[in-house]
């Protein structure tokens, strides 16, 4: 197998997929998100996801919580909806109701977590982004696993680097020779778009040939970002950033290489203002707005 670097995420790439807004247009335009992050008492997984989301353009978000939850992410972020997993189910039913679905942060592993996975897997057939505890289950369950690989849908994977490794049962069947070939196998273990997060993040999908197979494993490398973005809630904004931009139209590559470079060039910015050791998730937040007003500029 041939493995390597195809493309750089660029700023004149970005630009050919972010573009002005139509004058005319309304909320609706902009797609509607869900959400499924933070089980009871994990807050902060569902703020960051959410905000991001919204401040990287969606129309609406739909943020599934535990209803503990509901107060303390309605007063942090009052433009989501707060909805339960009962509700958000009955609309992925029928049918297009979300435009794209995030899955995972601050979820845990429980008996619950996989049967809501399993349940959007089987029921839901658009862009899925999985991250966290998303991976952590799919990891660990051969029967959702299995779902996964077969699923009609655009899938999204965001591991880090410990993901993957579990991802990629790499224990029982070796490590990978560098993060080039650790993300290929994930897009060919998982019949996906992975993206392992990490200095030079890299963005792989499966390239389907002439006869409608998929075969050859394209790879592309972001190069936006800095060492202050590892710190907690970092990878619940690139999930919430993703998951909007998916929900806005644009394609589950385009989400996820763009999610990647816009993520990274907030990153950037909140790194000059705070620098590398006092900068956290919600500066990258609050970044997010001036990179899309930069992208969009003349």
């Amino acid at each position: 197998m041939e493995i390597g670097i195809k493309r750089y995420i660029d700023n004149e790439y970005v630009k050919s997929v972010i573009t002005k807004r139509n004058p005319y247009a309304h909320k609706g335009d902009f797609g509607r998100v869900l959400l499924v992050v933070g089980n009871g008492g994990m807050t902060g997984a569902a703020i960051f996801a959410s905000k991001a989301a919204m401040r990287s353009g969606a129309g609406l978000v739909y943020t599934c919580t535990a209803r503990n939850n509901f107060p303390v992410v309605e007063t942090a972020v009052p433009e989501v909806i707060c909805t339960d997993w009962d509700t958000a189910l009955i609309n992925i039913n029928s049918g297009d109701y979300y435009d794209a679905v995030a899955f995972g942060p601050g979820m845990g592993v429980s008996s619950l977590t996989k049967k809501m996975l399993k349940a959007l897997l089987l029921s839901y057939d658009g862009t899925i982004i999985l991250d966290a505890d998303g991976l952590n289950v799919l990891a660990k369950e051969p029967e959702i696993a299995e779902f996964a690989r077969a699923y009609n849908g655009d899938l999204i994977l965001t591991p880090h680097i410990g993901e993957a490794k579990r991802l990629l049962d790499t224990e029982n069947q070796g490590n990978p020779d560098g993060r080039e070939e650790m993300v290929y196998r994930l897009a060919e273990k998982y019949n996906a778009i992975a993206l392992l997060k990490g200095a030079g993040t890299l963005v792989a999908r499966p390239l389907m040939d002439s006869e409608g197979q998929y075969g050859e494993i394209e790879i592309w490398q972001n190069n936006t970002g800095n060492p202050g973005m590892a710190t907690a809630g970092s990878g619940d904004v690139l999930t919430g950033v993703i998951a909007s931009l998916a929900g806005q139209g644009l394609t589950a590559w385009d989400a996820a290489c763009t999610g990647a470079f816009v993520h990274g060039a907030a990153g950037d910015r909140a790194c000059s203002d705070k620098g590398e050791y006092g900068m956290v998730a919600g500066d990258i937040v609050e970044e997010l707005p001036y990179v899309f007003k930069n992208i969009v500029s003349d």
